[in-house]
């Protein structure tokens, strides 16, 4: 064989076997390069959109749980301000309805205020007409809203039934306006025979303090209804109007109650909770936080295996506690309202 003709062979040989070597490189490099395109892809890949809702002019403490719930992250700076009420937003940035996706900052310039205002006197007063005051206070041509405290309630022959015995902050001192008022009312004198007061029509959360103040116990049947009209209002009563009563008797109201897809700032709310068969025997309370007051909504003895059930009107956000003894908290439950949706 011609040694020419041989090494032209090998030549080939040789070209073909690094040409595949090089179609193999070219090919593992392009699924590699494809493979990390989409990993990149994947990984910088925006998370869901969101329509950022409008908060300006609300307070921040009640918007503040809607927007973590959306997967915003709040950034506030404070501006300060004499006319007007602490902790309202101001401005925001996004705008509302502009689409970010979640994750997303939104500034917020929040309210400072250093507005006090005089407590005014609400000692003799009937509780509902001073709530109501409370409610629609007017100082420097502004109107404020005050919230209650702690409620309490004391046999007194001094004083008539539901009529305000003492307060704190005391009338006249100057608090700001998100201060809450305490009040000690009257359940009226001690009688050797108490009689039923009249309930039905009557709210559950007006209703329910002076029947604990006067020793009794109380069971709600809850009646559901289509509409939210008469949400927590009474709707029958065991004992009777004027029947005599002792402490230690049992009180059995039925109250309607409607219950609510979504969560306004201001609602009746229904906590029910079965105690566990490991609780013992015991006075079962239900205790209810949120920006209104700190009170009791429920009161019972109970064993294990028994159904607290009861309604309450909630004032945004609730954080409801069931106690045993006063003393064991053995259930925690929140309340938030839907304020976006």
């Amino acid at each position: 064989m011609d040694i020419n003709t041989d090494n032209k062979q090998q030549n080939k040989k040789s070209f073909k076997f690094f040409g595949r070597i090089a179609l193999i490189l070219f090919i593992g490099m392009s699924l590699y390069l494809f493979v990390s395109a989409i990993i990149l892809v994947f990984l910088t890949k925006p998370g869901r959109e969101i329509m950022i809702p409008n908060v300006t002019g609300k307070r921040f403490v009640d918007v503040y749980n809607s927007l973590v719930r959306k997967n915003l992250v709040p950034e506030i700076k404070f501006y300060d301000v004499y006319d007007i009420d602490n902790g309202i937003i101001l401005n925001q940035y996004p705008e509302h309805g502009k689409i970010v996706y979640e994750g997303e900052k939104i500034k917020l310039t929040v309210s400072r205020s250093e507005t006090y205002i005089p407590v005014p006197n609400l000692i003799g007063t009937k509780l509902p007409f001073a709530l109501n005051k409370l409610k629609k206070l007017h100082y420097n041509d502004r109107s404020y809203a005050i919230g209650t405290g702690v409620i309490s309630y004391l046999q007194t022959e001094k004083y008539a039934e539901s009529v305000i015995i003492e307060q704190s902050p005391d009338a006249g001192e100057e608090i700001s306006p998100d201060r809450k008022i305490n009040l000690l009312v009257s359940a009226g004198k001690t009688e050797t025979e108490m009689r039923m007061p009249d309930l039905s029509g009557q709210s559950i959360d007006l209703c329910l303090d002076l029947l604990l103040a006067k020793g009794l116990t109380i069971n709600e049947e809850i009646i559901l209804i289509d509409s939210s009209a008469k949400s927590g209002m009474i709707e029958s009563q065991a004992p009777k109007p004027d029947e005599i009563i002792q402490p230690g008797d049992l009180v059995k109201l039925k109250v309607y109650y409607f219950p609510q897809k979504d969560r306004p700032y201001t609602s009746f709310e229904r906590i029910i909770y079965t105690i566990l068969s490991d609780e013992h025997e015991g006075l079962y309370d239900g205790y209810v936080d949120d920006n209104r007051s700190k009170r009791i909504c429920f009161s019972k003895k109970m064993k294990s295996g028994g159904k607290i059930d009861f309604v309450f009107k909630r004032r945004g956000n609730a954080d409801i506690s069931i106690t045993n003894n006063k003393k064991e908290i053995i259930e925690e439950i929140n309340i938030k309202p839907d304020d976006f949706n």
